[in-house]
């Protein structure tokens, strides 16, 4: 239980006070006024003022242990809101976290493709070049042409889509497909 703060405590020392010294002009006035015939009356008017004062006393706590809810309530609450923003900012970290991951793994499959795609590229055309001296005409063409004409493919897929070289977020994103709108060459049919 919480303890209770001064002003409570004032409170209960006045009411202690006020108790006995509702009790001591009580029987003072009972001495003086000649009251020892009736002291069932003198009895119930000390057990009516003992009732207000443990009626007030219980009102003082009530009131110190509300005090003490809604302050504890004021100090869970700004500890639950801290802890709702600090989830939050972990939770946009992570994310940004996994996708500079996501980011960085994409670059590096897409830079060993290149690189092996390179390598493949510069063999077939060797291959080509020699097959050319070593007089097969014909296949040492195909060779070289075949890998020109797969550069040359490769090198306008990259002009068409400029934002894979980019470090940007849309980096990887390739352009929405719209199924309502006909592709280029099919004619629409009427319904």
């Amino acid at each position: 239980m919480a303890p209770l703060g001064l002003s409570a405590f004032i409170k209960y020392l006045l009411g202690a006070f006020l108790l006995q010294g509702a009790t001591l002009l009580l029987v003072i006035a009972t001495l003086d006024a000649g009251l020892q015939k009736s002291v069932w009356l003198v009895v119930a008017l000390g057990i009516l003022i003992g009732v207000i004062a443990a009626l007030w006393f219980s009102a003082i706590s009530s009131h110190a242990s509300q005090h003490a809810f809604v302050r504890a309530s004021e100090k869970f609450n700004r500890q639950r809101d801290r802890i709702r923003r600090q989830v939050d900012k972990e939770k946009t970290q992570e994310i940004k976290d996994g996708h500079r991951q996501v980011l960085r793994e994409t670059r590096r499959v897409q830079t060993r493709s290149t690189l092996k795609l390179g390598v493949a590229m510069t063999g077939i055309a060797g291959l080509g070049v020699l097959l050319l001296f070593t007089q097969f005409m014909t296949l040492g063409l195909l060779a070289v042409s075949a890998t020109g004409g797969a550069l040359l493919g490769y090198g306008v897929r990259a002009r068409q889509y400029p934002a894979l070289g980019r470090n940007d977020s849309s980096a990887g994103v390739l352009p929405a497909y719209d199924a309502a709108e006909p592709k280029a060459g099919t004619k629409k049919t009427q319904a």
